[in-house]
């Protein structure tokens, strides 16, 4: 392998002009660049990125927490984040948090530890771990579950809360259920906030429940007590859980109860039956998301708030009314 110093000599120039033109860090005429770059090219010289890193104490490394990677729709918006990072030049360190307070402040500490250039966040599980983040003093973006007062990238969640609760009342809802997660987190507050606002304007009876906190013998005798003919879920892979409940209980989707997730995972037009959902551009969420975080460490202009757009997709998990 190549060295600087045999690049350096290759095209005549010291090791120090190699150095700032690799590094972009001062001025170099543009016959030495040219040189310098058919050196480098002849002699197919590879920077030692490590090296560099040190040198800097930075790299050409993004940190990305997302809070469960096996949901799908965060496989997504991690396969968003990493395209459009090695499009720029840069590779991603990724971390699992579990919305666990110790493995995120674990993975934040393997971000700093390798000098990551800045980290993409979900929002994470307490304000203690989010203040210890900020402690780290790296440039940061956050998606989906978002503090409104930093950096972010998230979709307009009242909206897919309104969306859910008008596919209901298409349905002819008269009892709905709506499940929750942790209304902590601005993005599950604004849809079930959506939800309700859409349901009592159409005065519709509604209940709500803790989704994570629901038993299945819970959710039938809920649903038995309340007279429930509708469910409105606070994600697809909630949503599939639900209608499996139901099927086990033999309860058919949509005609006696309709169901209606979020997020429009792969698998919802594949499910039988075919899962009525809120679309989420995940991909895009993630593409933003690292396109904000490398002109935020490049110093490009950019908008520090970005909220895409929601769309509802009927398929056959709920009634056409």
């Amino acid at each position: 392998m190549a060295t600087i110093k045999q690049v350096a000599q290759y095209a005549g120039v010291s090791v120090a002009t190699v150095s700032r033109a690799l590094n972009k860090s001062g001025y170099v005429k543009k016959e030495t660049q040219d040189k310098i770059d058919k050196a480098i090219q002849d002699l197919n010289y590879s920077p030692n990125e490590t090296a560099r890193t040190l040198y800097k104490r930075k790299s050409k490394m993004i940190g990305l927490l997302l809070p469960d990677i096996s949901n799908p729709f965060f496989t997504v918006v991690a396969r968003g984040v990493e395209d459009e990072a090695m499009e720029q030049g840069y590779h991603i360190i990724l971390g699992n948090g579990d919305n666990n307070d110790e493995k995120e402040l674990a993975y934040l500490n393997t971000f700093n530890v390798h000098n990551c250039s800045g980290i993409i966040a979900s929002q994470l599980s307490s304000k203690e771990t989010f203040d210890s983040f900020k402690s780290y003093n790296m440039p940061f973006v956050l998606l989906d579950r978002v503090y409104e007062n930093h950096e972010f990238v998230e979709t307009n969640h009242f909206k897919g809360g309104q969306l859910q609760a008008q596919a209901m009342i298409k349905g002819h809802a008269k009892s709905v259920l709506i499940l929750e997660q942790n209304l902590n987190y601005k993005s599950f507050r604004e849809r079930f906030h959506g939800a309700k606002t859409t349901l009592d304007q159409a005065h519709v009876h509604y209940i709500s429940a803790n989704e994570l906190e629901l038993s299945d013998d819970d959710l039938i005798n809920m649903i038995i007590e309340h007279h429930i003919d509708s469910i409105i879920c606070s994600n697809d892979v909630g949503a599939f859980k639900v209608m499996s409940i139901l099927y086990n209980y033999n309860y058919n989707v949509p005609n006696d109860i309709q169901v209606v997730g979020y997020d429009d995972i792969p698998l919802s037009s594949t499910y039988s039956p075919s899962l009525t959902t809120i679309h989420q551009p995940a991909y895009l969420i993630g593409k933003k998301a690292c396109q904000q975080l490398i002109k935020q460490l490049e110093g490009v202009k950019r908008d520090h708030h970005q909220i895409l757009d929601v769309t509802l997709i009927e398929r056959q998990s709920t009634r056409r009314g």
